[in-house]
């Protein structure tokens, strides 16, 4: 049982890792696109991959072995019956226990080990996700007369953003072998920036913003290609696809000056992901690769954003995401995990109505996870992971709790 918690564990930890299909949103004409400018629903689904709560399978540790024939031994007529049958840890079906007694129990093939929601099996699972972000710069321009003098003008910035990201998660089991999958997100985000510049007469500005909406709903289908057995590793195939229900970049309301006045809760355009998932476990660990290609279709935007710039299509860039890490169970009910996600993000081109363009730089996103899964019953689970930047352009720190909880429909 421990192994196949863990297993199912293990599994949902890299099948979620392709939560989210957004990517690097296109960048205002004439600015380049950093981190800060994803909304961070993209961030949390470029990036963020934690551990799911362990899923039903069907995993089955040992198999009745045959009884032994006895030998005869003669008994008068009167007392001649068949000997009790020893008590096994393992008792063979009804079927084969009314089997004629004098032909041994048939030994019972284990079941294939799976590691999708089981038939007929529904996961609700309620998450909460808090994301950070503190991203400080400092700009210095004029004329350097020493290496220590510096006449011109000096600029810092500094900007603090915060998410919080409650999703509605259903998995169910269609078979045994394909999943279904969808997820409805709520955003809540708050940017507060302060721009300073210094100079003979120093001046300060600060401005902040907030916004909660519907994120991008997404949709997927996860299909176990084989059983894992003759010692290979199990494959599941993954597709995902994200819509645009969110509020996109070049959704939200802007002054003269094209600055935005309220924040992004969605990318702004549909994505489609297939990834494969390789999953072999070596009790106690269970070891995962997950391995995808993001694709982000264009749209056309056609509005004005500036007095002197119209924004007519706008091409996202793909994404290669690689993920790798391993599960450990320490007992029957607690496991914990570590991974590592890393996501390549192709730059965005943005098309104008004077058929110019503008191509923003690409994003590296790298994230460790550390997860605990809590089994609180056979129904329920509690997963919580911390995941923490290890690239600029990665959230400093994501903070993600979920709670599965199962029921059998049929």
């Amino acid at each position: 049982m421990k192994r196949s918690r863990l297993l199912g564990a293990s599994a949902g930890m890299v099948l979620l890792a392709g939560i989210g299909c957004g990517t690097a949103q296109a960048a205002p004409p004439g600015s380049e696109i950093q981190t800060e400018d994803l909304p961070p629903q993209d961030q949390a689904q470029v990036q963020d991959q934690p551990p799911s709560a362990p899923v039903e399978t069907r995993t089955e540790d040992a198999a009745a072995d045959p009884q032994p024939e006895a030998e005869p031994t003669p008994v008068p007529e009167a007392e001649a019956a068949p000997a009790p049958a020893p008590e096994s840890d393992n008792p063979p079906p009804p079927q084969q226990a009314a089997a004629d007694p004098a032909e041994p129990a048939a030994a019972i093939a284990p079941a294939k080990p799976g590691v999708l929601t089981r038939q007929g099996a529904l996961v609700v699972e309620p998450s909460i996700q808090y994301q950070h972000s503190n991203i400080n710069t400092f700009v210095a321009g004029g004329v350097a007369i020493l290496d220590t003098v510096l006449i011109g003008n000096v600029q810092a910035s500094q900007a603090n953003r915060d998410a919080v990201t409650a999703t509605l998660g259903l998995r169910y089991g269609v078979t045994d072998r394909i999943e279904a999958e969808l997820r409805v997100p709520g955003m809540y985000r708050h940017d507060s920036t302060t721009n300073t510049v210094v100079s003979p007469n120093t001046t300060q500005e600060a401005t902040e913003l907030h916004t909660y909406d519907l994120g991008d709903i997404e949709g997927a289908v996860h299909y176990q290609l084989n059983d894992g057995g003759g010692d290979w590793p199990i494959f599941v195939a993954n597709v995902r696809v994200k819509s645009d229900t969110g509020k996109g970049p070049f959704d939200v309301k802007r002054d003269a000056l094209g600055v935005p006045q309220e924040l992004a809760t969605g990318s702004g355009y549909w994505g489609v992901e297939p990834s494969l998932t390789l999953i072999a476990p070596s009790d106690p660990a269970v070891f995962f690769v997950n391995a995808g290609y993001l694709y982000n279709f264009s749209t056309t935007v056609d509005k004005v954003y500036d007095p002197n710039r119209n924004i007519h299509t706008v091409d996202p860039g793909g994404a290669v995401r690689l993920g790798f890490g391993m599960g450990v169970a320490l007992n029957e009910k607690v496991s914990f995990s570590l991974g590592y996600q890393h996501d390549f993000i192709a730059g965005t081109k943005t098309t104008f109505s004077d058929n110019t363009s503008f191509h923003s730089q690409g994003l590296s996103v790298g994230t460790v996870n550390l997860g605990a899964n809590w089994q609180i019953n056979d129904h329920t689970a509690l997963n919580v992971t911390v995941g923490i930047g290890a690239t600029r352009d990665a959230p400093d720190v994501s903070l993600m709790a979920r709670l599965p909880i199962t029921f059998d429909l049929f």
